[in-house]
């Protein structure tokens, strides 16, 4: 069956709330998600890039005032942590979750000089996180498996680290590939340490060759089925495809600094044009489809979202 995620804005709301006022308006569209057909909420990361909630954090609280949704990570970057801590606090959420964590992982980019500044804040050197992204997917892999982990690599050393905070309903891991990139080992990679894979802005032609390359590295047919393919869109819900198109770049150039991926993002307009897409990355085998709203009125975009187009896709 497929699914619906929101992407609630812990980056968004801070544009024009202070902090607990941001907070309260997310606790609000979980509420209305929680109490809605919305299958799980997820949230981004970034350090100083683009500044935000802390997303674990978060999810941790989101956790404490559901008790139905899936909560998830669209993206974590699991680099710009110490591994041993990520381990703690991933098992503590998913355990305060009763195994609803939907852990989203990404390498991470270090394309303009806000990213590389990230990397550095974090105390890493960005031409490694590759490797470290392949060291700390091991090392997950291992925590999933083993009550204790003992890994060795190149750049990080466990010995004995006790997994007592883990729940016996195990979080999933779904990992970034984007077939847009024609680059055959993200999908090689999320087939060997995930349950899945995530994808944004590929359309949804490139999303279903996606969806075939990932399957062709799966062991058999019963695995293929079982796995997430996930997709997060963006969009703007709006009777006038003008204002909907002006209200969604004006986020997004407040959100990235520049309009970075152009005509990837959208469709912005009518709730017919949404529908069709959704049902459109459905048909190419998403399993879920997670949604951002591209304005600086989150709550009425949901509001609309789960009235309007909800119901129909």
């Amino acid at each position: 069956m497929s699914k619906i995620g929101i992407l609630l804005p812990t980056r968004g709301a801070l544009f024009e709330h202070d902090a607990i006022t941001a907070w309260k308006l997310i606790t609000e569209m979980v509420m209305i998600c929680e109490e809605s057909d919305i299958n799980s909420v997820w949230v981004g990361d970034s350090l100083s890039a683009k500044p935000r909630f802390e997303p674990l954090t978060i999810l941790g609280a989101i956790a404490g005032i559901t008790n139905r949704v899936s909560i998830g990570t669209s993206v974590l970057l699991p680099t710009l942590r110490n591994p041993g801590h990520l381990l703690q606090t991933v098992n503590t959420v998913n355990s305060i979750s009763g195994g609803r964590l939907i852990l989203g992982l990404g390498m991470g980019g270090a394309f303009n000089d806000a990213q590389k500044q990230e990397w550095t804040n974090a105390g890493i050197d960005y031409r490694t996180r590759r490797a470290r992204f392949e060291e700390i997917l091991q090392i997950i892999d291992l925590s999933r498996n083993n009550d204790y982990v003992n890994f060795e690599g190149q750049y990080y050393k466990l010995s004995g680290m006790d997994s007592v905070q883990r729940s016996k309903i195990d979080y999933k891991v779904i990992i970034a590939a984007h077939a847009r990139h024609k680059l055959n080992k993200q999908f090689a990679r999320a087939a060997k340490y995930g349950d899945g894979f995530i994808s944004i802005t590929d359309t949804p032609t490139q999303l279903g060759e996606g969806c075939q390359l990932f399957e062709s590295f799966l062991k058999n047919e019963e695995l293929q089925q079982s796995k997430d393919k996930v997709m997060y869109i963006t969009v703007n819900i709006s009777d006038d495809e003008h204002d909907s198109q002006r209200d969604a770049e004006n986020f997004l150039i407040q959100y990235y600094g520049a309009n970075i991926w152009g005509d990837s993002w959208g469709p912005f307009g009518s709730p017919k044009k949404i529908i069709d897409r959704v049902r459109d990355y459905y048909s190419n085998g998403a399993t879920t489809v997670i949604v951002r709203f591209a304005s600086a009125d989150q709550v009425n975009q949901l509001r609309r979202f789960k009235n309007e187009i909800l119901p129909n896709i």
